[in-house]
């Protein structure tokens, strides 16, 4: 923000052209300029939601539309005009009178604006926006520009800020947008003793920014009552809307801590008071969580479109709303227009790995353009502009189904310690009405045979080919990853060029869980788990070439079962523990991440304890601290212990009897010293995961 922002001389710069200057100079004699939100509304007055109010303190849901912009009114509300004493005067004396006067009122006056440079810090930053966007409007209230991002929290400390995210305020300084929105992951986030640290960085940051600076909430700013409490204060109101020359801005609140995958009662009735009661030619609908699409499958958008979103399609309907904003899945997706309305994810300020162009996986902010009635939007990469479709969602469709149908092969499952040699047979399928050709290539790490390594295949119009091959391992024991890989050039396509496909062999382990012959105590002892075997958790990763030492990190998991709990122990090797940390971001340091099926987990040993931590399940508040399964961590002689007990209705849909399975993956994170480099330890890397069947 401006510097003139942070003294807070621009707010008094403001009130003294708002406010008569003998109510102003009362004012500043009665209270020096208080800072906090007043619940003075003007131009046309909205229903305050009074209970959110009083729950939120200063963060109310105040906004109110303006020719160009919304405005906030801060301060003491000027009392009545100051009236001099009825009586005769003559001349000399009025002008004694009127200087004496002149010198107190600029004498109070100086008190007051020093009284704000005091307090100016607790101004929340949307606040400090809306004043100078009041400020500062379009040239043309029908033509100006504005920019979103999203996801600028950094994936790799505590407190850090990404050079990208700071190049990009850069830039947007040099464009000069009407404003900025950002839809949410402001901070990393985690336990309320590490956020102040973090929202600090953050408002020395966003400081740099000369343009007006808004946001919605993401699930990393509000994942508690706590954070929440952080976002009032920093950023101001969780949900809230606002105008700018011919349109209408609504910040969506997807982070209530009661009301997971959707908004609560309270919220939506907001949002449609919002859309019925705008006279804006535009409106735009800015959220973190993009409720419309399905997380995992791109082809399922109308699944999750019906689940998750149609209640808020229906309100939009009827309404100019001309696109609708989202963030959280990182990265840039375009889903068309639906209803009349633009779908986007632009959360183009986190941290990305490499990775192919039609992912969206690349930095990036978008410059929207209102001419009228008119919308559109260039993507821009710090240094390039692309075009709206340059990811789109049918691209991602059309992507995953050549890789996860049309070129497939079957998992391979196999017992661990057992040989592996078969036959297997990789199908490509061909649904497009003209034929093509192509080859295919394996790739062998040590102690692997395919037989043959490479072949020429062609596929019918509308056709498929079944091509077998023979894999096998030297030994038992070369029955681990790596695995066998091969690539081949998938031809036809709709939606962009020729995709070349590289995918694994589909190795699944396969393990077995013992029935408990009774509940074990969850105790951290682990002298009740013999029945159960042991499980290798063998991948290290994060160590230097040849440093690997399992006396720093090594370890083994079981399993056991009986019909009310799944339970799930570690025995892991660690010379030393270290976890400053609480809340959800424990992963960075010494924790367990590990998954059941679609469920997600974490385990720490915390300054507070033992903490277990839900970071996915399907209708359940995700990266939260979890009550509802035991969990107990000893430290002993080099060793962390880690028991746990997960009740039946936390592993749905398994069904906790014989013969049933499930899918499991763990990942030992380890950090010896603050500052120290960041060791892992997986059950099986990447991606994989293994099969484990409940036996009697």
């Amino acid at each position: 923000m401006p510097e003139s922002d942070s003294t807070g001389s621009s707010r008094v710069i403001m009130q003294v052209r708002q406010a008569r200057r003998t109510a102003l100079i009362l004012v500043c004699f009665r209270a020096p300029f208080s800072v906090r939100y007043t619940g003075r509304i003007t131009r046309r007055s909205l229903p305050v939601d009074r209970r959110a109010v009083k729950r939120r303190g200063r963060a109310g849901a105040l906004a109110h539309e303006h020719r160009t912009c919304t405005v906030l009114r801060y301060g003491e509300a000027p009392g009545p005009a100051w009236t001099p004493r009825q009586g005769a005067y003559n001349r000399k004396e009025r002008y004694r009178m009127m200087a004496r006067y002149c010198v107190l009122g600029m004498t109070v006056l100086l008190a007051g604006m020093a009284a704000v440079s005091f307090t100016a810090a607790a101004e929340p930053i949307i606040a400090k926006s809306l004043a100078l966007l009041e400020n500062k409007p379009p040239a043309a209230p029908n033509s100006f520009d504005f920019i979103v991002t999203g996801d600028s929290h950094s994936n790799k400390q505590l407190a850090y800020q990404t050079d990208v995210f700071k190049q990009m305020i850069r830039e947007w300084n040099l464009l000069e947008p009407a404003f900025v929105i950002e839809v949410g992951d402001l901070v990393l986030g985690g336990s309320a003793e590490n956020l102040p640290v973090q929202w600090d960085l953050f408002e020395r940051t966003i400081a740099e920014c000369r343009i007006p600076y808004f946001s919605a909430p993401g699930n990393h700013d509000i994942s508690d009552a706590e954070s929440e409490k952080f976002w009032n204060e920093r950023m101001g109101p969780p949900h809230y809307a606002f105008s700018c020359g011919n349109s209408r801005f609504i910040v969506l609140n997807s982070e209530e801590v009661d009301a997971p995958d959707r908004l609560s009662d309270a919220q939506t009735e907001w949002f449609k008071h919002e859309l019925d009661t705008t006279n804006a030619a535009n409106i735009f609908v800015f959220i973190h969580q993009p409720y419309f699409m399905d997380y995992d499958d791109p082809r399922l958008m109308d699944r999750a479109w019906e689940r998750r979103w149609n209640y808020l399609a229906d309100l939009m309907r009827g309404h100019p709303v001309r696109a609708v904003f989202a963030g959280h899945q990182h990265g840039y997706r375009y889903f068309g227009i639906r209803d009349g309305v633009h779908y986007v994810i632009a959360a183009g300020a986190a941290t990305f790995g490499k990775g192919p162009e039609w992912e969206g996986g690349f930095n990036h902010y978008l410059l929207v353009r209102v001419r009228g009635e008119n919308v559109g939007w260039a993507v821009i990469k710090p240094g390039a502009v692309l075009p709206p479709d340059v990811a789109t969602n049918d691209r991602a469709a059309e992507v995953f189904d050549i890789t996860h149908r049309l070129v497939a092969c079957d998992e391979q499952p196999v017992s661990l310690g057992q040989p592996f040699d078969r036959e297997m047979i990789v199908r490509i399928l061909n649904p497009f009405n003209s034929p093509f050709d192509s080859s295919i290539e394996w790739e062998t790490p040590h102690g692997w045979k395919v037989e043959p390594l490479s072949r020429n295949y062609s596929v019918a119009a509308n056709g498929e080919a079944a091509l077998a091959f023979r894999v096998s391992a030297d030994t038992p024991e070369t029955v681990r990853y790596p695995v066998p890989s091969f690539k081949t050039r998938y031809a036809n396509t709709s939606f962009g060029e020729p995709l070349d496909v590289v995918r694994a062999m589909p190795l699944v382990p396969v393990a077995e869980a013992a029935k408990a012959m009774r509940a074990p105590r969850v105790d951290g002892v682990l002298d009740e788990w013999d029945a159960a075997a042991p499980l290798a958790i063998a991948y290290p990763s994060g160590f230097a070439d040849g440093a690997y030492d399992p006396s720093d990190l090594s370890g083994q998991c079981r399993a056991m079962w009986d019909a009310d709990h799944l339970y799930i122990a570690f025995e892991i090797t660690d010379n030393a523990h270290y976890q400053p940390y609480g809340g959800d971001i424990v992963w960075l340091a010494d924790a367990i991440e590990f998954g059941i099926d679609r469920y997600a987990w974490g385990v720490s040993l915390t300054k507070k304890g033992p903490e277990v931590f839900l970071y996915f399940g399907e209708g359940l508040s995700a990266e939260t601290v979890n009550t509802d399964v035991p969990l107990a961590i000893r430290r002993e002689e080099g060793r962390t212990l880690y028991e746990m007990a997960f009740p039946k209705h936390l592993v749905k849909p398994l069904d906790l009897k014989a013969g049933s399975s499930f899918r499991f993956k763990a990942l030992v994170a380890d950090v010896d010293r603050e500052d120290g480099p960041k060791h892992e330890l997986a059950l099986w890397p990447g991606a994989s995961d293994m099969k484990i069947i409940l036996q009697e």
